[in-house]
């Protein structure tokens, strides 16, 4: 009784491995590796920091008036993406002034719902829905109660 199971087992193992080298691709792809590819290796800081500098550019080529309060965590915002990055204030501002020029190479639409002032909006929305910062303690201070 066993001989034809048996035998079954054997016949099924021989035919599944014929139909799987018969499946099996004639040969694999070439994979070719170009080690001038450029790659992007630049921190998530450095990106969420050069969208932020392109909304400020248009913020100031378009004239777009901003409340104080937007406007003071906007730039605490981007002082410390630019600490977080290493940057002093000199290559800040170069940084800053670069991203500018590329937007004003792309002549931003400044017409009220444009998608230049519509990508406006959506940035200064998510800063007023937050509660304005705190103001940093002046140099030489510090936070620590009297005793």
């Amino acid at each position: 009784m066993i001989r034809p199971f048996a035998a079954f087992a054997i016949l099924a193992l021989t035919l599944g491995a014929t139909t799987a080298q018969e499946t099996a691709p004639a040969e694999a792809p070439e994979i070719v590796v170009d080690p001038a590819a450029s790659l992007n290796t630049s921190p998530k800081q450095a990106n969420m920091l050069t969208g932020f500098y392109a909304t400020m550019a248009v913020i100031d080529i378009c004239a777009i008036a901003v409340e104080p309060d937007i406007t003071a965590g906007m730039d605490a915002d981007r002082q410390r993406l630019e600490t977080a990055l290493g940057m002093d204030p000199a290559t800040a501002a170069a940084a800053y002034e670069q991203v500018r020029t590329d937007v004003e190479k792309t002549t931003p639409d400044c017409a009220e719902g444009s998608s230049d002032r519509l990508g406006v909006d959506a940035v200064t929305a998510i800063y007023a829905a937050l509660p304005p910062p705190e103001p940093a303690p002046a140099a030489g201070t510090t936070d620590t109660p009297a005793p």
